[in-house]
């Protein structure tokens, strides 16, 4: 329960509140203008302070504290935690710590500390809180788990993000802080939620795999699982052979040379074996000539002389020895040249083939040479196609490796969800008990408001809880808002029961924009018997002029819980007791690295870096805008130095 918001800034007008229900107020004057609306007072400044001192970010696009003239000063949030008096101070140019006061003896806190007091990093702050105040699991080596700073934003909703969903405190809120942060404060089992969030991420990395292998490099390769199995065992003996060819291959430096050298040789060779075939069937020939020659005899000389003689007998007059002398002079002649050129050709035949037989010896000694060695770009080319198998090969096995993981995942995935799911489902059923009282509770809320039906609806699916809400009231406005308001205070009904006395409820006026005056009041009535009943403390901002007066039951008396009342009247009847010019977007050099500076948690580190609350904290909108005079800053500067 919080007793008292305070700052060291003089101006700023302290508030001390009580247990059950307690209004914040602001007045309009009568001649106040459009510009000068309660927009400006503090009221959403108000619930700042107390997301700045319970560790909530601050920055120019998060928080009405980020400006100029507050960086010097310090907040402090009074508070009592399981029956212990705590106050807990934050300075702005100094955020990355907080200092906590009371007695600090035997809490859960780090050993940098004394009796009375610690100074505590924000991380560590929160920590303690989430632990001790809300036994929001710190411990666990989860990536996704409750964090204090989601869980409690349920519990303060201040920022116009905050009214559009009962289940989400901020626009962009994450599906799965959604999920764990309802499932806890719900009392359900929100390690299932978590572990549906892992399932969720594997199934992103199994899409993201899907895509590599379609595209890039991979994509290229295609075939079915079997194809490339094959393929990588042909690549692999091919790689084999090919690298076994590197290691004998030896370079010759002149093996062109001598490749053009052989290339001469064989045409030499060619043409010599060629001319002694045509010279070895002349000689054959001229051989056969000379036998004939010897063989042929006189017999024959005669029988044609006595052939001519009966053919030309008054024409043949020489007497038969003059023929056959002449005859055989003839054939004398013949048999010389034929035997002459026998020479001739044995003697060219033998010399070329002792020709033949030394460009043989030097052929087969030049390709014995090249058959060993091999020219410098002949081992190039087998280098680079070498290195193309070898990539090749690769290509197919990092395929084949990611086929491989995409099947053993989904394989793997299915069979989680399947588990997860199974367990899930028991899980929900043990829980029925709590599902059952906050349901009743949303409804008996929705009864009060409208008089009819409100339904929760808490529900499992295939990737984890889904929530939803629903008031059977057709024709009423804000009626959204109000299923806010029954969910909100279902919570804090729930956790009162847990934890009595130590539970906080806080709404912005934002909440009951657009609803039904008499759903104002209803609301405002409910709050307080509940907060008193169920021993919660409730705290709410509001305009005065939209308070519905006539709609408040007899006996129900607004003043009686009102705890401050802000003013547009004077420019110090705002929370923080002056108005501030909306010149300083950011803060002055001097001490914006120190409002944005953050440390590392300070103890139990886990095995999986887990999502803190800084990733998920609320986005808040700067609803308070203030206009900027040069001169009216510096005057109101000198004031506050005063």
């Amino acid at each position: 329960m919080i007793r008292k918001v305070s700052s060291s800034l003089t101006t700023f007008k302290e508030v001390d509140l009580t247990a059950n229900f307690n209004i914040i107020l602001a007045d309009r004057t009568k001649d106040s203008t459009k510009k000068d609306t309660r927009n400006g007072l503090g009221k959403s400044t108000f619930i700042d302070v107390i997301h700045f001192c319970l560790g909530g970010k601050v920055t120019s696009a998060s928080s009405r504290l980020w400006h100029p003239m507050l960086s010097q000063y310090e907040f402090s949030l009074e508070f009592e935690l399981n029956g212990k008096i705590f106050s807990v101070t934050r300075r702005l140019d100094n955020p990355t710590f907080v200092t906590l006061a009371g007695d600090v003896s035997d809490l859960p806190l780090p050993e940098d500390r004394g009796k009375k007091s610690a100074r505590l990093s924000v991380s560590d702050w929160t920590r303690f809180l989430g632990q001790y105040w809300l036994g929001v699991p710190v411990d666990t080596d989860r990536k996704y788990a409750p964090s204090f700073r989601s869980v409690i934003s349920y519990f303060i909703r201040s920022d116009k993000d905050a009214f559009n969903d009962p289940f989400r405190h901020f626009r962009v809120q994450p599906s799965w802080d959604i999920q764990i942060n309802n499932a806890f404060l719900l009392g359900m089992d929100w390690e299932d939620a978590s572990d549906w969030q892992v399932l969720k991420d594997r199934k992103k990395s199994i899409s993201a795999l899907q895509e590599v292998i379609k595209g890039g490099v991979l994509g290229s390769v295609l075939g079915s699982r079997g194809q490339l199995e094959a393929e990588r065992i042909r690549l692999v003996d091919l790689v084999h052979r090919t690298k076994e060819d590197l290691s004998k291959f030896r370079v010759l430096s002149q093996y062109r040379e001598l490749e053009r050298e052989a290339d001469e040789l064989s045409k030499q060779i060619k043409s010599l074996s060629d001319d002694n075939t045509v010279d070895s069937q002349a000689l054959n020939m001229y051989k056969n000539s000379v036998r004939e020659v010897v063989e042929s005899s006189a017999s024959r000389v005669q029988e044609l002389y006595e052939q001519a003689k009966v053919a030309f007998p008054a024409a043949v007059k020489r007497e038969l020895d003059e023929v056959e002398a002449f005859h055989t002079k003839v054939v004398e002649n013949r048999k010389q040249f034929l035997l002459s050129e026998t020479d001739r050709l044995s003697a060219e035949i033998a010399r070329r083939k002792s020709e033949l037989e030394r460009k043989h010896d030097r052929q087969a000694e030049i390709l014995a040479l090249l058959n060993t060695h091999g020219a410098l770009d002949q081992y190039s080319n087998l280098q680079q196609a070498h290195s193309e198998q070898v990539s090749r090969l690769r290509t197919i096995e990092a395929k084949l490796a990611a086929v491989k993981e995409l099947e053993q995942e989904k394989a793997a995935l299915k069979i989680g969800i399947a588990t997860l799911e199974q367990r899930a489902r028991a899980n929900y059923e043990t829980r029925l008990p709590e599902r059952t009282k906050a349901v009743e509770l949303f409804d008996a809320n929705s009864q009060a408001l409208y008089k009819a039906p409100g339904r929760l609806l808490i529900d499992i699916g295939d990737f984890g809880f889904s929530f939803g809400s629903e008031i059977d009231r057709k024709g009423s406005t804000g009626i959204s808002n109000m299923e806010i308001f029954c969910y909100d205070l279902m919570l804090a009904e729930r956790w009162a029961a847990k934890r009595p006395g130590s539970i906080t409820l806080i709404h912005d006026s934002n909440l009951f924009a657009d609803v039904d005056d008499r759903q104002v009041a209803a609301a405002l009535e409910l709050a307080a018997e509940k907060a008193a009943q169920m021993n919660f403390q409730y705290i709410c901002t509001f305009n005065s002029d939209k308070l519905p007066q006539s709609e408040f039951s007899k006996g129900f008396d607004i003043a009686d819980f009102t705890r401050m009342r802000l003013t547009d009247e004077t420019d110090e009847g705002g929370l923080l007791g002056m108005r501030l010019p909306s010149a300083a977007t950011r803060a002055p050099k001097s001490s914006s690295k120190k409002l944005v500076e953050r440390k590392p948690l300070t103890s139990a580190t886990a095995a999986v870096p887990r999502i803190n609350d800084e990733d998920v904290e609320e986005q808040v909108e700067d609803d308070e805008p203030n206009l900027f005079n040069q001169a009216n800053f510096d005057r109101l500067k000198n004031q506050n130095r005063s």
